[in-house]
C-alpha cells in the first residue's frame, strides 16, 4: 500500500503550520515539507494517534512528540481508521441512516425494557445469596419506620389474635416459619398490607381494624402477601428497576448516576410498584393456599370489596376511580375480585 496525502503540518509548540505531504509506504510514515525533498520525519503509523472522526471534518494525526498533520481532504481516513469509525463516520453522512437510527433505537429500548432486561433481571435473582433480600428488608423497613410508619397501637389481645391466624396459616401450608415475621405499624398510608424482600410481612392497625369482623378476608391478604415473598417479586421488581435505570444511564452517558440507583436500593423498592402479571401471582397463590387451608377464595374477593368500601371506591362496571392506600399498588381490582370469585365457584363445583 502506498499512499501520499497533502495536507498541512503544525510543529510541536509552535502556532505557525506548513504547507507538506505525508507518503505512506505500508505503515511506514515519511513527512515531507514544502519546498524540501529530503524526509522532515520518519516513523510507524502505530506510532501516531489520529484524531476522532467527524463528518465534514478532517482526520488529523498526532506525532509522539506532539506535531500535528491535518489532511487538505476532509473525506481522507487513515489506514489505522477502526471499523466502528467508519461505520459511525458513515451513519453521519447518511440521513436515512440517522432516521433509522431515530426509529431503532426508541423499539430497541422497548424491547429492552418490556422483554431482554425482565427476563435477565428475574433470572438473575435465583443467584444471589441470601444476605442481600435480608439487607435489603432491613433497610426499607428502617426507611418505612422514620417516614412512614409509627409503632402499632394495637392491643396486645388484637395483636395475638391476628398473629395465631398467621402461624397456623404457615404450619398448615408447611411454610418455613423461620423465613417469615409479622410486624404491627400504625401509618398515615391508612388501610395497607405489604411484603418486603426479606420475608418481612408488615400489616397496618386500619387493615386489621378493618377486617376484624371477617378474619378470614385478613387471612387472604396475608397469603397474597407471603405469595409476594414466595415468588421473589420484591427482590425481582428492583432488579428490574435498577437495570432499567443503568440502562438508560448508560445510553444517556450518565454512567457514574447508575451507582446511585443501586446504593439507594431501600428507596428504589419504597418507590416501586409490582408488576401486573407479579400481582396476578401473588393472587392466584393466595387462591391456591386459601384451599389448601380449606377456605373459599372468595374471602380475598371480600377483602378488596372491604377495602374499597373503606376508601368509598365504587366498584362498578367500567368505572375509573382513584385507588389509593392498599388499592393503589394492586391496579383492577374488580378484575382480580372477579378471578378470585370464579376461583371459588370452581371449588364449590369440585
Amino acid at each position: 500500500m502506498s499512499l501520499q496525502i497533502e495536507g498541512v503540518y503544525l510543529a510541536p509548540g509552535s502556532s505557525q503550520s506548513q504547507k507538506g505531504r505525508v507518503e505512506l509506504v505500508q505503515e511506514e510514515l515519511s513527512l515531507y515539507l514544502e519546498g524540501s525533498s529530503a524526509p522532515h520525519r520518519c516513523c510507524d503509523l502505530d506510532d501516531c494517534e489520529q484524531g476522532e472522526v467527524l463528518a465534514g471534518l478532517a482526520v488529523e494525526l498526532r506525532f509522539a512528540d506532539g506535531g500535528l498533520f491535518t489532511p487538505d481532504d476532509v473525506r481522507f481516513r487513515w489506514p489505522q481508521t477502526s471499523g466502528g469509525q467508519r461505520a459511525l463516520h458513515w451513519l453521519e453522512g447518511h440521513w436515512s441512516a440517522v432516521l433509522a437510527g431515530v426509529l431503532v433505537v426508541p423499539l430497541f429500548l422497548w424491547v429492552m425494557v418490556t422483554k431482554a432486561l425482565p427476563a435477565a433481571a428475574d433470572a438473575s435473582v435465583s443467584l444471589l445469596p441470601d444476605a442481600v433480600p435480608r439487607q435489603l428488608g432491613e433497610q426499607t423497613l428502617y426507611l418505612l419506620d422514620k417516614t412512614l410508619m409509627d409503632p402499632s397501637e394495637l392491643s396486645e389481645t388484637q395483636q395475638e389474635r391476628v398473629r395465631g391466624q398467621w402461624q397456623h396459616a404457615l404450619q398448615q401450608l408447611s411454610l418455613d416459619g423461620s423465613g417469615y415475621q409479622l410486624l404491627f405499624r400504625s401509618s398515615k398510608m391508612g388501610a395497607n398490607a405489604f411484603a418486603l424482600p426479606d420475608g418481612t410481612v408488615v400489616v397496618t392497625d386500619e387493615i386489621v381494624t378493618l377486617m376484624e369482623p371477617a378474619p378470614n378476608a385478613l387471612t387472604a391478604v396475608l397469603l397474597h402477601e407471603i405469595g409476594h415473598v414466595e415468588h421473589q417479586h420484591g427482590m425481582k421488581q428492583l432488579a428490574r428497576a435498577t437495570a432499567n435505570s443503568m440502562l438508560f444511564a448508560m445510553v444517556l452517558g450518565d454512567i457514574e448516576g447508575a451507582g446511585e440507583v443501586v446504593i439507594g436500593a431501600g428507596s428504589s423498592l419504597i418507590n416501586s410498584a409490582f408488576s401486573r402479571d407479579m400481582e396476578s401471582e401473588a393472587d392466584h397463590f393466595a387462591h391456591q393456599q386459601l384451599k389448601q387451608l380449606g377456605l373459599s377464595p372468595g374471602h380475598f374477593a371480600a377483602a378488596m370489596r372491604l377495602l374499597a368500601e373503606a376508601n368509598h371506591q365504587s366498584l362498578d362496571e367500567g368505572g375509573s376511580g382513584h385507588w389509593t392506600q392498599y388499592l393503589s399498588s394492586h391496579p383492577e381490582t374488580l378484575e382480580r375480585i372477579h378471578a378470585a370469585e370464579d376461583a371459588a365457584e370452581k371449588q364449590d363445583g369440585q
